[in-house]
């Protein structure tokens, strides 16, 4: 694991290939397939050469759990968070094939820079590929930033030193969020599968209420998933407290 928190701390972000199993990638493509049948107004169109999107996929199925506290990723998001830990979003995003000219990247950055912390992630993001990935396909690229570079808060937001990450499905990418990173849109006759969680500090405030968390892990008999959806967005506190 040292290897790839220096590299972490080096480039902002961290590659594990065969974070899933085959058989765990087909159960999340099929609860998609499910999800997109039976709740397509839950599925945003959001343009971009194809880009759609779901935040609400945990309200209709418990299948895509497993993957918000993976084995495989868990000790290194532990690693990189610490002790204040929790819950902050959830989405499917679903980028269909494309026949056109390759869209110009939107490089963007997610979140703030947190310089008081020790690896400067307020907030950090892990993205699941459900489908192969390689330079022929769309794919997520960033910009390598060093844990020093995030010190003096830059913000820029260009992508001429951006990577392209490829990998087969299964690989699971962790990146600080507020790293410079884009979806590359290309000419592809192949649909690309992501799943994105993201991560926070409960002492920092809420980065977003796109995704309502149901009471299964709200209210969950174990203490340690509790704590870590311990710090609610407003949209569930909402629902938790009203209804």
């Amino acid at each position: 694991m040292q290897a790839d928190l220096n590299f972490f701390i080096e480039n902002g972000y961290w590659v594990i290939p065969d974070a899933l199993a085959e058989n765990e990638v087909a159960a999340l493509n099929e609860a998609i397939d499910v999800d997109r049948v039976e709740y397509p107004q839950l599925w945003q169109v959001r343009g971009e050469g194809g880009r759609q999107q779901s935040v609400a996929a945990l309200l209709s199925s418990d299948a895509f759990d497993g993957a918000i506290r993976h084995p495989s990723i868990w000790p290194a998001v532990e690693e990189i968070m610490g002790a204040e830990l929790c819950f902050e979003e959830f989405s499917i995003m679903v980028r269909q094939a494309y026949a056109g000219e390759p869209l110009a990247p939107s490089w963007h950055r997610d979140t703030a820079h947190w310089p008081e912390h020790a690896y400067c992630v307020k907030n950090l993001s892990v993205v699941y590929y459900l489908t192969d990935v390689d330079a022929d396909s769309h794919c997520f690229a960033i910009v390598p930033e060093s844990v020093e570079d995030k010190k003096s808060a830059p913000d820029q937001r260009d992508g001429d030193r951006g990577v392209e990450v490829y990998g087969k499905a299964g690989t699971a990418i962790l990146f600080n969020a507020a790293s410079c990173h884009a979806g590359v849109v290309k000419r592809s006759e192949r649909e690309r599968r992501t799943v994105h969680i993201y991560y926070g500090h409960r002492s920092q405030p809420i980065l977003s209420n796109h995704t309502l968390c149901p009471r299964r892990l709200l209210e969950s008999a174990d203490s340690g998933e509790r704590a870590f959806y311990s710090r609610p967005n407003l949209m569930t506190q909402l629902v938790r407290d009203n209804y």
